[in-house]
């Protein structure tokens, strides 16, 4: 390329005007030209970590796809000034090399692994220091920074093994019966946490979690140096257990400015030695992903037949039997895994399964010494608190009698006056990066997806705020730990309209009723914002053609808003494989009715912010498409097996008028509202799950 392209070129990439997405798109755009590169690889270093961070996905995809010299060196670089962006963009490479299946490219992603693990363990090079006339400052200086490095290198194995750890217990804890998961959990995580104790003590600083807040710059709070013991959930699903557990936060540089308060000494935790055994236990995520993968086989059974009922014209007591019979199936071959030979892979779970009651039961008279009528105590409490155990358990019983003085305030103060009273006895609550996190802690699921979902949401939201528009998302944090791990940022204040159905009536009363009971005085308002994060829910659920939304992964908050979680099925992707979710978005009779009926203000308030986002996101089709483009090249990804590109952003309407894009809002509403499948996939789930329409 000529002197003076290469100026111009140059020039435009220093302007404001030039953008990270441009940056990725010029990157792969002159992926062949090295002097090109070698300016963008400029660019590149001056990135915040936080930028770096939000683009990752396409960061790791354009570094697998193309193998440019200039991406290898700018993560290196990176990894030697950044512990949290370290282990932020190696755990990503390293969830692509689980799933790569040509050798030679799995090769070289490992081998950049490692170099890239030199490199955070090398830290940054100091030419001055070969600068040094004396010979023993100079010695001295070499030796701290060989012994620097030796402990950096112990801090990666410490970190690999403790969230490898944290993982493992989500995994393990399924093999517990159900009633016996939230003390096992417990006694986990106070084991844990000793070991994350003995890695702040030895470090210095805690356990990173590569969290980058949207809305603080300097005070980055991202390093674990304590696990609350007392709070932790079980969320009970078919397949795997996640957990939520609450851990404080800092900055590292405080502690060269505070002095944390001295920790009181804990007694060593004992688990199950049959717990240990499965933590150790390379083969257990692979024997559970085979169970998993015989329920997905028979779930896209049931849902083919009954898309085939629904054609051939079925009642809706026959589509009920269907859905029985996929369960009895579904027992049965629960049964047969249990009743297979020595020679089974799922044998050996079972096996492990009878001698965990045996475990289990040790363990509890080893650490519980009870008398009988405590016991018998214990279990009227248990009983008086499932249903409770739907929302955070710092919130329990409290809550349950605020919701009845039908106040606005009491869900909106609780999770603030909780933090109040932990920072209490907390060391490190004088620190000035000091805080409390609620995480998910996920094993079993590939959350690169979600991933890409809420970057997506966080971009459509970013949109919308400059537009000045007055909808509502919610998008929450994500770190991919492996190809079927990671931490999910939890969201405070909220409850899924399942478990809220479940409290109030069991399923006997609407939404409406519910909204009127809980938010009292303030039902107005909660109304509103039920609208205006409905609206952008139902646009981003378009968009991106997002399935999989019974009332599990829909939540309400403290101020009425609808808030969508779970991403794993979306764009090409849907449960069971058969696309059975066809309607545009989720749009329910019940909706309907919290909005006052189709003739109501409200109403045409919904389809006004639709209208409007849709007119706001379609002025940044092309930005958003570039999120894609880099993403759909040789991915692995199942939501981008043949993506249409042009089928996708012909859904913004980019040409369309504004009375074209009012008539298809109007469209995509009746399509949603008269949607028998949308019923059905309720049903299925309510007869499949326990999960409430």
């Amino acid at each position: 390329m000529n002197a003076d392209k290469l100026k111009n070129l140059k020039n435009f990439f220093d302007s404001e005007y030039f953008t990270p997405e441009m940056l990725l798109q010029n990157i792969s755009k002159y992926r062949e030209q090295p002097d090109i590169l070698n300016l963008l690889y400029t660019i590149m270093l001056n990135l915040e970590d936080k930028i770096i961070s939000f683009y990752s996905p396409q960061f790791c995809q354009l570094l697998i796809k193309t193998e440019i010299p200039q991406l290898f060196d700018f993560f290196k670089k990176k990894c030697s000034q950044s512990r949290p962006l370290f282990f932020n963009l190696y755990w990503l490479l390293g969830a692509y090399l689980q799933l790569e299946k040509q050798k030679k490219k799995k090769e070289k992603i490992d081998l950049f692994l490692r170099q890239m693990e030199m490199s955070m363990v090398n830290g940054e090079f100091n030419e001055k220091t070969f600068e040094i006339q004396d010979q023993e400052q100079l010695n001295q200086i070499l030796l701290k920074d060989f012994q620097q490095k030796d402990l950096r290198q112990e801090y990666f194995t410490e970190m690999q093994k403790f969230m490898g750890t944290l993982i493992k217990h989500s995994l393990v804890l399924k093999e517990f019966p159900k009633d016996d998961r939230k003390l096992h959990l417990k006694l986990l995580i106070q084991k844990q946490n000793q070991n994350l104790q003995k890695i702040v003590k030895k470090f210095q600083f805690g356990v990173v979690l590569p969290f980058y807040d949207e809305q603080e710059k300097d005070n980055k709070s991202q390093y674990i140096v304590n696990i609350l013991e007392k709070h932790q959930v079980c969320f009970h699903t078919k397949k795997r257990v996640p957990y939520l557990i609450l851990v404080e936060t800092i900055n590292p540089l405080d502690l060269e400015q505070y002095q944390a308060i001295p920790a009181q000494s804990q007694p060593n935790i004992e688990v199950a030695g049959y717990v240990e055994a499965q933590l150790n236990d390379q083969g257990f995520e692979k024997q559970l992903a085979q169970i998993e993968q015989e329920e997905q086989k028979l779930y896209h059974e049931a849902l083919e037949k009954i898309m085939q009922m629904e054609k051939k014209g079925k009642r809706q007591s026959q589509i009920m039997q269907t859905i029985d019979l996929y369960m009895q199936k579904q027992k049965k071959q629960n049964n047969k895994d249990v009743m297979q030979g020595e020679t089974s892979k799922l044998d050996n779970v079972q096996k492990r399964k009878a001698s965990l009651i045996i475990d289990s039961n040790l363990s509890q008279t080893q650490n519980n010494k009870k008398s009988y009528s405590q016991e018998k105590n214990d279990q009227k409490s248990e009983e008086c608190y499932k249903t409770l155990q739907k929302l955070l358990p710092i919130e329990k019983l409290r809550i349950l009698k605020k919701f009845k003085k039908k106040k606005l305030q009491v869900w909106e103060q609780s999770w603030e006056e909780r933090i109040e009273s932990y920072k209490k006895d907390s060391r490190y609550s004088h620190f000035p990066s000091y805080k409390i996190r609620p995480i998910i802690i996920k094993g079993g699921d590939d959350l690169r997806q979600e991933m890409f979902a809420i970057q997506i949401m966080k971009q459509f939201n970013k949109i919308f705020k400059e537009a000045e528009v007055n909808l509502y998302l919610r998008p929450y944090q994500i770190i991919v730990t492996s190809a079927n791990s990671g931490i999910v940022e939890y969201i405070p204040n909220t409850i899924s309209i399942d478990a809220l159905k479940k409290m109030f009536g069991n399923g006997t009363k609407t939404l409406y009723q519910i909204y009127q009971e809980i938010f009292g005085s303030a039902f107005e308002e909660a109304q509103k914002n039920f609208i205006e994060s409905l609206a952008s829910y139902s646009v981003f659920s378009y968009l991106m053609q997002v399935k999989d939304r019974h009332n599990g992964n829909l939540l309400i908050d403290d101020r009425g808003h609808v808030i969508h979680i779970d991403f794993g099925f979306l764009l090409q992707t849907s449960p069971g494989g058969v696309n059975f979710e066809s309607a545009p978005f989720k749009l329910t009779q019940e909706y309907l009715e919290l909005m006052m009926g189709k003739e109501s203000d409200y109403f045409g308030y919904f389809k006004s912010l639709m209208t409007k986002g849709f007119l706001a996101l379609k002025k940044y089709v092309i930005e958003i498409e570039n999120f894609f483009k880099i993403m759909v090249e040789k991915s692995d990804l199942p939501c981008f097996a043949n993506l249409d590109l042009k089928l996708f952003t012909s859904r913004f309407q980019l040409n369309a008028t504004d009375k074209e894009i009012m008539d298809l809002v109007d469209r995509l509403i009746n399509q949603s509202l008269s949607s028998w499948r949308t019923a059905q996939y309720d049903n299925f789930q309510k007869r499949t799950n326990g999960i409430l329409p």
